[in-house]
């Protein structure tokens, strides 16, 4: 799986990630001055945030505060969740740099998760409260769906895994779009832009599931180990379906740390194959709709 090309913002999109950018920086100078620079917080790709933008600039141009606050808000919460991400799954790197674990320590990174869904409360003071309502479902199935994930087991199903990840991932990728029309006019409601807020989260995760898979070595400079889920008890979409081809003998050498046969596996088992099969049905969706 090759790499997919940098995405090339518009003027209007880069200037209003340099504001989210900037107001995370300013905030994290109220932490004592080695943290002023926690590479984690100060750099990423601000997806979250620009996804709040479109979901705003869908209604208007004239960008009010309150989008300014949402968005932020919603990378704070998505940076305090990949501190403990990182955390469970004790990567070394993310982006390449260092985890915020790694460059200070365990407890540090912790404490400073906490700052982070703080600052975050206290952006939400001025929001109206339905807005306000879908900020706290979004840590609360977050919570859910990476408790569930840490008890999955041999018998846990598709659809399970499925739940997970719309927990984790689907629904913090709808909410940023439908936070960002809210910070418009909070009486709005879009089924359709709700519809497709979800299909992009369950696309967006598919292909990060399967990216270690078939382009490892840009997980290895990403993550700093060759991180598979399986091999730290986690599972995604992508193993899971290798999962139910897989003979007796198949599934023995994996569960006993054989991962250098899931490349032929893959191959023989036409798994990609089927992942392109699901993405092509999700994008027949987006077309209906």
């Amino acid at each position: 799986m090759k790499n997919l090309p940098e995405i090339e913002l518009n003027k209007d999109e880069k200037l209003f990630l340099f504001e989210i950018d900037s107001r995370i920086k300013a905030l994290l100078l109220e932490l004592p001055e080695s943290y002023h620079n926690s590479l984690q917080i100060v750099r990423g790709s601000r997806f979250r945030p620009l996804l709040t933008y479109y979901g705003y600039t869908l209604y208007s141009d004239e960008l009010n505060e309150t989008i300014y606050q949402s968005a932020t808000a919603i990378e704070l919460i998505h940076k305090a969740s990949i501190i403990i991400d990182d955390i469970i799954d004790q990567d070394k790197k993310r982006h390449g740099m260092p985890t915020v674990h790694q460059q200070y320590s365990l407890n540090e990174a912790l404490i400073i998760s906490v700052f982070l869904l703080g600052k975050c409360i206290e952006m939400l003071s001025d929001i109206d409260d339905s807005t306000v309502r879908l900020f706290s479902q979004m840590i609360i199935k977050m919570c859910q769906g990476t408790l569930s994930e840490l008890n999955i087991n041999d018998e846990t199903a598709i659809a399970d895994i499925r739940k997970i990840l719309d927990n984790q991932t689907s629904q913090v990728i709808q909410n940023s779009l439908l936070i960002g029309m809210k910070s418009y006019n909070e009486s709005i409601n879009n089924q359709y832009l709700e519809i497709v807020g979800y299909k992009l989260g369950y696309l967006f995760q598919l292909l990060n599931d399967c990216e270690v898979f078939f382009n490892p070595e840009f997980s290895i400079q990403y993550k700093g180990n060759m991180n598979f889920d399986i091999n730290k008890q986690r599972k995604n979409l992508c193993y899971s379906y290798l999962e139910q081809s897989l003979n007796y003998k198949e599934k023995s050498e994996l569960d006993c740390g054989r991962y250098s046969i899931l490349d032929n596996l893959l191959n023989k088992y036409n798994i990609l194959d089927s992942i392109k099969k699901e993405i092509l049905v999700v994008l027949v969706h987006f077309k209906i709709q």
